[in-house]
């Protein structure tokens, strides 16, 4: 354990002596090991501990956070002790007994990280690199990496709840870099899951780098992406980044209970076209943003938030949940124990719908057809987002034409709902990083390819109507 249930106990306790409403208490052990090709030698092997605890208050609305890597008991007790002088109750509130909750022991890895050796990694690794020099002279650099985490958590709070929970998690980084005429151009994958070293086994390194390095290379001579209103279909998988960003983020409930999301009032309401759903799933085995408990200790949950365009869920913490009279979705999570927690996504994707690829660029006269993204941001408040395409096409008379790079993606993310037309059956979910008020969390993102009408498209080539 990495703090005992009895100390646990009595931190709860002083934490509550001045009256506090709830006090919980959150413990980490996590091990991060990755190693690093560039430049055609081995760049990085290097290991580092994430090893603490924080503790939270909540007196109302009003919430006080703390945070150590001292684990002994004087040092637990006397943080505790600092957070609860924060209130000026008079009468303590008494912890309920510690009662341990089951874990359903999902997610576990079929091959744990200390299976394989460094040297064994490397090279597999160097498959991957042999790979993207061989594809092309123009081929400059490629970085290709893994990151694994093994991680323990205990979580104890004043309500008698106490949860612990294994999160193993592997994540591979394939990157091809091409140059010419003074440009430079670059293609990625990066696939991961809560897996061990048997991701080489779920993965072929050597299609993934010839892939990234196809990327790289063709954009060299692709021309600029015109800009305009146009159709723009949007790829699966790493395109549903544009669902997590434009439309995932004002669904938390850190902004609906703040009064911070266009979406705030709005349950029950038409907020996207009839052939969209949307669902937060933390529950997907081995996913990378899947876990038995989030961070509140709370199980996690399959949470509907669109059916056929209408809005019937939001994502919700304890702590938003009492704000907004609504039980936790089991969707709190944080970086670290240096973070407070707060409403988050797991793995968030659109459902499957009916229509082919095949079919949405033939219906396509002109359009743009994003495969996948960069990244991007978003305003919650506004739902305003910006996103820049890492691959994307031109289609002409339902052909994809050319490639075009340059390509970005602007609009409101409540438009863009109303607007797809189109939903696809080819499902597919990519991972990354997302970054919040809690911190840089791992989430999937995901969608089938879908059309979207109407999309407001930035590039550095021709003005479109």
């Amino acid at each position: 354990m990495i703090v005992s249930k009895s100390l646990a106990a009595a931190v709860l306790k002083e934490a509550l002596k001045t009256g506090a409403d709830f006090a919980e208490l959150y413990a980490q052990d996590r091990k991060n090991h990755s190693i690093s090709i560039s430049h055609k030698r081995v760049d990085s092997v290097s290991t580092n501990i994430v090893y603490g605890a924080g503790i939270r208050l909540i007196q109302g609305d009003k919430v006080i956070y703390g945070y150590t890597s001292d684990l002994t008991k004087a040092s637990l007790l006397k943080l505790a002790g600092e957070l609860a002088d924060s209130f000026n109750g008079k009468k303590p509130t008494e912890p309920k007994p510690l009662v341990k909750v089951r874990n359903p022991g999902k997610h576990k890895p079929k091959i744990p990280h200390d299976q394989m050796s460094d040297e064994e990694k490397i090279a597999e690794l160097k498959k991957a690199e042999k790979a993207i020099y061989e594809y092309s002279p123009l081929i400059v650099n490629a970085d290709v990496s893994i990151g694994e985490s093994d991680e323990e958590v205990e979580i104890f709070n004043s309500n008698g709840r106490f949860v612990t929970d294994t999160r193993i998690r592997t994540r591979l980084g394939i990157a091809s870099y091409a140059s010419k005429n003074g440009q430079f151009q670059v293609g990625s994958e990066r696939p991961g899951g809560q897996y061990g070293d048997e991701i080489f086994q779920l993965h072929d390194v050597v299609a993934l780098a010839k892939k990234a390095a196809k990327c790289s290379v063709d954009l060299l001579d692709a021309p600029d992406c015109p800009s305009g209103k146009m159709t723009v279909i949007i790829g699966n998988q790493f395109g549903g980044v544009l669902f997590h960003e434009a439309c995932g983020h004002p669904l938390e409930g850190t902004a609906i209970s703040h009064d911070q999301s266009v979406f705030c009032g709005k349950l029950g309401q038409k907020i996207a076209s009839d052939v969209v759903s949307a669902v937060d799933d933390g529950t997907i085995p081995n996913g990378w943003g899947s876990s038995n408990f989030d961070d509140e200790g709370m199980p996690t949950t399959r949470n509907q938030l669109i059916k056929d365009g209408i809005l019937v869920g939001y994502m919700v913490d304890n702590y938003d949940g009492k704000r907004l009279n609504m039980p936790s979705t089991g969707a709190c999570r944080r970086q670290s124990y240096k973070f407070c927690p707060v409403t988050r996504m797991t793995n968030t994707f659109i459902e499957n719908g009916k229509s082919t690829v095949d079919e949405m660029i033939k219906a396509t006269k002109f359009g743009l057809y994003c495969v996948s993204f960069n990244g991007g941001s978003v305003d919650p408040t506004t739902d305003k987002f910006n996103f820049t395409a890492s691959e994307a096409y031109i289609i002409k008379d339902g052909k994809i034409d050319h490639m075009v790079k340059g390509a970005s993606l602007i609009g409101f993310g409540y438009e863009v709902l109303m607007n797809i037309d189109m939903v696809g059956n080819d499902l597919g979910r990519g991972q990354g990083m997302c970054g919040a008020a809690s911190g840089s969390i791992p989430a999937d993102v995901g969608q089938p390819t879908l059309r979207v009408q109407n999309m407001t498209v930035g590039g550095n080539g021709e003005r479109i109507g």
